[in-house]
């Protein structure tokens, strides 16, 4: 994979990687991370796919991985500039820069959460969300919820007023976050409605009405963010498009921990991935 800079409509500039298939079949993919996560984690997935003929592009929310400043407290960054802006630049990317429509976008948590804010969503023949599921704390099993509600109302805020940006290796979720993108997420995590209030000030409505694009919503069976009362609670906020509901049932596959994130990890080669590239 080739490395590319993608420039938002503010500006910004993201650091993404590229990959063309050999076999090109004219399957185009874009990887939307998980938060804290950097794009770099997907990146054997992503050659997974190529080897497929697949075309993929992978990149870095603004805050996050080479898409940083070099001084988090410097950021001025929301979480929902990642929807608003970040997602729509990779994806005029891919269509003005690279020239590929009929993409499928493959979103992990809450990038498949925030697709509803894609603009030119005619380029975009259907959404994977992956392990995308509503986010408020108490919808979790104990006792990973009250591990959570810690996060939230007590660590978080003490972090950030510490070091000024949030610390996440410190607590082992991911990258380190600039201070408002850590913040917006917990106050969406503290609700039970999670972004609807959000949703309502941007949209004047809580939900992402114009969203037509088909939906497949994955989860893993042992992912205790992504569970059977958050995952399918996230269909209600595309309302008016095609959304199907499918959970992957890991002891069919192995006897390892798979979680929120543990898909992409490359011992799930022969078994997992192969089960999710049938969904895409």
């Amino acid at each position: 994979m080739n490395k590319v800079t993608i420039i938002a409509a503010d500006g910004y500039q993201l650091s993404a990687l590229l990959g063309i298939a050999r076999n090109n079949l004219g399957k185009t993919i874009i990887i939307s991370s998980a938060t804290a996560v950097k794009k770099e984690f997907y990146l054997n997935f992503a050659e997974f796919l190529i080897t497929k003929g697949y075309n993929v592009l992978l990149f870095d929310y603004r805050g996050v991985g080479e898409s940083a400043p070099e001084n988090l407290r410097a950021s001025e960054a929301y979480m929902h500039d990642w929807g608003i802006l970040d997602m729509n630049a990779a994806l005029n990317f891919m269509v003005n820069e690279v020239g590929f429509t009929d993409i499928v976008w493959l979103g992990h948590s809450i990038g498949g959460q925030l697709v509803g804010f894609l603009d030119k969503k005619v380029h975009v023949k259907k959404v994977i969300m992956l392990n995308a599921a509503l986010g408020y704390w108490g919808y979790f099993p104990a006792p990973m919820k009250w591990i959570v509600w810690l996060l939230w109302y007590i660590i978080s805020p003490v972090l950030v007023k510490i070091y000024g940006y949030g610390t996440m290796r410190k607590v082992g979720w991911g990258e380190d976050l600039p201070k408002n993108i850590l913040l917006e997420w917990r106050q969406w995590c503290m609700s039970k409605n999670y972004y609807g209030v959000f949703l309502q000030k941007y949209f004047q409505k809580p939900l992402f009405q114009e969203f037509n694009v088909p939906i497949t919503a994955v989860y893993i069976s042992d992912d205790y963010i992504a569970n059977d009362k958050t995952a399918p609670m996230m269909q209600q906020f595309f309302p008016n498009t095609h959304f199907q509901i499918h959970k992957i049932e890991v002891e069919k596959f192995t006897s390892d921990k798979v979680g929120h994130t543990g898909i992409f990890r490359k011992k799930f080669e022969k078994s997992l991935w192969n089960e999710l590239l049938h969904l895409v």
